[in-house]
């Protein structure tokens, strides 16, 4: 049997079951966390065990470190959230009109952001709270730099419009 066919026969075979530890874990994107898994198993088909209970374990280690990674970068994204949320805050002044108003901004910022895709999400992070050039960040997220500043651009329109009801509020390079 050829590493794919073995692949696929490992797939089939513990695909159910990946989904369900996935769905355990992480319920509204185990679909996403199971097709990432595949990929990843698809990728390094060379590597598969040849005996089913290794090439069983071995995809469970896969669907282990893509859930890590997967709840590693959440967390990443939530706490640039909360940073950009607070320097938000900080810059307004103790008067409590100007607080209010702060938070707001800092609730819708915080909303726009988390509708953005992850990949989006960092995209702009980095360009906009970490100081790097597009093509800087294409590379540490390893796309194509026409690719980063194809998704910079809409993303960057789609903040704009999620925002537009906030006049101080502008997404710019």
């Amino acid at each position: 049997m050829t590493a794919e066919e073995w692949a696929a026969t490992v797939v089939d075979a513990n695909g159910p079951d990946l989904l369900r530890y996935f769905i355990r874990r992480a319920a509204t994107e185990h679909h996403d966390l199971l097709s990432e898994t595949f990929v990843v198993i698809w990728r390094r088909r060379e590597h598969l065990p040849r005996e089913a209970v290794a090439a069983r374990m071995w995809s469970f280690g896969v669907a282990r470190n893509v859930l890590h990674h997967h709840h590693r970068r959440r967390r990443m994204a939530n706490l640039t959230v909360e940073r950009v949320a607070r320097e938000v805050q900080d810059r307004a002044s103790e008067d409590p009109a100007e607080a209010s108003e702060a938070t707001e901004r800092r609730e819708a910022i915080r909303a726009a952001l988390r509708t953005l895709s992850e990949r989006n999400r960092e995209l702009i992070i980095l360009v906009h709270w970490d100081g790097f050039s597009i093509v800087d960040a294409a590379s540490l997220l390893r796309i194509n730099p026409s690719t980063a500043r194809t998704r910079y651009e809409r993303a960057k329109r789609h903040l704009a419009a999620e925002l537009s009801s906030y006049g101080t509020i502008a997404v710019d390079d």
